[in-house]
């Protein structure tokens, strides 16, 4: 068992085991980490991961996703002392129900329609399709009733990036496997909705864009996942298939059609945000959470990290938990304009509202937001036998680098750096955020990169370890690209975190975050 402190009994009652007269739970003894050996182990874990993979990629607001919600709420209703409540949303769920492509007579397989755009009806679109490289603008005079065929670009990270004194606190790699002058690189996403709106906004017929990775590694790619309609059919297409469609553009010019099939439905849905509460002795919440929407066990494994905490939590004598802990499984994360155009947020960010309209009144310490914990490492290699572009090939020496976002509390961070250290969860920066300061705006960093940006933004004390594995938005990865082992350090360094907040005092966890508050109530710039 890990490190103990006492709470009133003396000591050679404590060593004799005798319950001195009138003592009561407050008088437990109660740890300040966790007995790894009263946690759920390895084994445990992988049956959650397992049987979440078993509902199959998780959309929000889809049968899955739903099913996957009342399992999770299921799970943790059994854990005793538990209560649940939940916040519910009306959506329109999006539906790729069948994307087909012909060029010259020839079928070419697609990975995936591209998440929010159009239908082309059941019948498709026919047109010319015309090669427009990165770097060349999307406008009417080029694109206009035409299929475009665009190239996703890759961008590269820097590891200096993550060091101090850039946006980097410190890094724990006792084996000495990041060189600082190194960078990482990854296919951005994003840039699909980007060409998909300029593509729709010149008028084109549809959009393919072309990876750099086999269809086999992207078939069912879900980003991006903003919520809100692009008014032209589009999909994403692997790089054998984009090379077929590059040379038929060359060989035919103009003259070169294709049939374009992208039938997607919209349909009124309901989804829900579950918030399960574990009563302590005071009503002051700490808050762990992670989105229950995902593609693969890696992207949403944080709710499977929540269940074990739960279960951990409640077994210890109620007077071990000095604060409430409250655990949500937030809904939204792809949908992220959950409630309207006007407001990028998905579940996490109306949540965090709530939580900000609780922390003054004292009923909020802080957020631990669990994401993407234990991701094996992919790099992407060059494909052999003359084959084009690349494949994601699973290091297992290394597991991805875990970037860990703190707010600004030194007592805060050196809970976290200890909580690191001490179970072991190497290849971890931690971090001021995820975006470049801006002295002018409180807080300073506006992203922690993913699910603990609302929480920050709201000007919440936060803690939000996330990675960026290249198959992360794939459902064609599976428990596989889980390091259990390293999941289950990782979850049991952020329950030691938790453990360890319900002692400290809010002044010391919350850091400059008192005075930022106080900023924002004077009229400072804010991140929303």
């Amino acid at each position: 068992m890990g490190r103990m402190r006492r709470m009133g009994l003396p000591l050679l009652a404590l060593a004799a085991g005798i319950a001195m007269p009138g003592t009561a739970l407050a008088d437990e003894i109660c740890p300040v980490r966790v007995d790894a050996s009263a946690f759920a182990d390895n084994a445990q874990l992988l049956r959650y991961a397992q049987r979440q993979q078993d509902f199959g990629p998780r959309p929000t607001a889809s049968a899955a996703h739903t099913n996957y919600i009342d399992w999770l709420e299921s799970e943790i209703s059994a854990v005793p002392g538990i209560t649940t409540s939940s916040l519910d949303y009306s959506v329109d769920r999006w539906d790729s129900v069948a994307t087909t492509l012909n060029v010259g007579g020839r079928s070419l397989d697609v990975a995936g329609a591209i998440p929010f755009t159009s239908t082309t009806g059941s019948g498709g679109a026919t047109a010319q399709l015309v090669y427009l490289p990165s770097g060349t603008n999307i406008t009417a005079a080029n694109s206009a009733g035409k299929i475009v065929v665009r190239d996703l670009p890759w961008n590269n990270a820097p590891y200096l990036l993550f060091y101090p004194p850039l946006l980097g606190w410190s890094v724990y790699d006792p084996g000495l496997t990041l060189n600082m002058l190194g960078s990482d690189s990854t296919e951005v996403l994003a840039q699909a909705g980007v060409d998909a709106q300029a593509a729709a906004d010149a008028g084109a017929a549809g959009v393919l864009m072309v990876s750099q990775l086999p269809t086999a590694q992207i078939r069912g790619t879900y980003a991006p996942y903003e919520g809100l309609p692009i008014r032209t059919a589009g999909a994403f297409v692997g790089v054998d298939e984009g090379e077929a469609l590059k040379a038929a553009i060359r060989s035919g010019g103009a003259s070169t059609t294709g049939t374009f099939v992208s039938d997607v439905r919209w349909t009124p849905a309901r989804t829900r945000t579950v918030l399960a509460t574990l009563r302590g002795t005071s009503d002051q919440k700490i808050v762990i959470t992670s989105h229950t929407d995902g593609m693969n066990p890696v992207w949403d494994n944080g709710p499977l990290s929540m269940l074990a905490q739960a279960r951990y939590f409640a077994s210890l004598p109620a007077a071990c938990r000095p604060k409430t802990i409250q655990f949500a499984f937030t809904t939204g994360h792809l949908y992220q304009h959950l409630t309207g155009p006007d407001r990028r947020e998905g579940g996490a960010g109306q949540y965090a509202a709530l939580l900000d309209r609780e922390y003054d009144d004292g009923k909020v310490s802080a957020v631990i937001v669990l994401e993407h914990i234990g991701a094996r490492r992919y790099d992407a290699v060059a494909r052999t036998g003359g084959l084009p572009g690349k494949q994601l090939v699973a290091d297992r020496t290394l597991n991805e680098l875990l970037l860990l976002p703190v707010t600004d509390s030194w007592p805060l961070r050196d809970a976290v750096q200890t909580a690191i250290q001490n179970r072991d969860v190497r290849r971890t920066a931690m971090v001021k955020g995820l975006s470049a300061a801006d002295l002018a705006t409180v807080p300073h960093h506006c992203s922690f990169g993913g699910e603990g940006t609302p929480y920050v933004q709201h000007l919440l004390p936060t803690v939000a370890p996330i990675a960026a594995p290249k198959m992360l938005f794939s459902p064609q990865f599976g428990t596989e690209a889980l390091d259990v082992d390293l999941w289950r350090r990782g979850t049991l360094a952020f329950t030691d975190v938790a453990i360890r907040l319900g002692t400290m005092t809010q002044a010391d966890i919350a850091g400059d975050f008192t005075f930022m508050r106080d900023q924002r109530a004077r009229g400072a710039r804010t991140c929303v």
